[in-house]
C-alpha cells in the first residue's frame, strides 16, 4: 500500500499536528490530551454525556476517563450531576469555564483543518468524505465480525 495512504489511515501525521496545535492549551490549563478530547466530545455529544458514552468511543480506557473526569471537575471545567432516574449513572456538564475553553479548541481545530485541506477543492473534499465513510464502515464491520479478523491471520 502507498505509504502516504497508510499514514493518513493511521492518523500519525494528523495527531502530530493536532498535538502541536493544542499544546498551548495543555500548558495554560494544566490539562492532558484526554481532557481536551473529553471536553470537545461533551460539547458535541448533547444528551450522550456520561462516562459510558465516552467509553463507547473506544479511544480511552475507563480508568483514564475516570481520572480525567476527576481532574476536570476539580479544575472547574465539569459539573458532575447524578441521574434522577438511575442513581448509578452520572452526567457530565460543561461549565462556563469549559465552554470558553471549548471555543478555543474549536478555533484551533478549524485552523488545523484549514491547513490540512489547503488547496483541496470542494469536489476533492466530497470524494474524501465518501471514501472515508466507506473505509470507516469497512473497519466497523471488520471489528464486529470476528471471522474477518481471523481471515487476516
Amino acid at each position: 500500500m502507498d505509504w502516504m495512504i497508510e499514514s493518513l489511515l493511521q492518523g500519525t501525521q494528523f495527531q502530530k499536528l493536532y498535538n502541536r496545535k493544542i499544546e498551548t492549551l495543555w500548558e495554560a490549563h494544566r490539562l492532558r490530551k484526554i481532557d481536551i478530547d473529553i471536553l470537545f466530545f461533551l460539547h458535541k455529544s448533547g444528551e450522550h454525556n456520561t462516562p459510558k458514552d465516552i467509553s463507547n468511543l473506544d479511544l480511552f480506557n475507563k480508568g483514564h476517563i475516570s481520572q480525567s473526569v476527576d481532574r476536570l471537575s476539580k479544575q472547574g471545567f465539569l459539573q458532575v450531576v447524578q441521574d434522577t432516574a438511575d442513581r448509578r449513572c452520572i452526567h457530565l456538564l460543561l461549565t462556563g469555564q469549559a465552554v470558553a475553553l471549548v471555543e478555543r479548541i474549536i478555533l484551533l481545530r478549524k485552523n488545523m483543518y484549514d491547513i490540512i485541506l489547503q488547496d483541496v477543492t470542494q469536489e476533492e473534499r466530497e470524494a474524501l468524505r465518501k471514501v472515508s465513510r466507506k473505509v470507516h464502515a469497512n473497519i466497523r464491520n471488520a471489528l464486529e465480525d470476528p471471522d474477518t479478523i481471523l481471515k487476516l491471520l
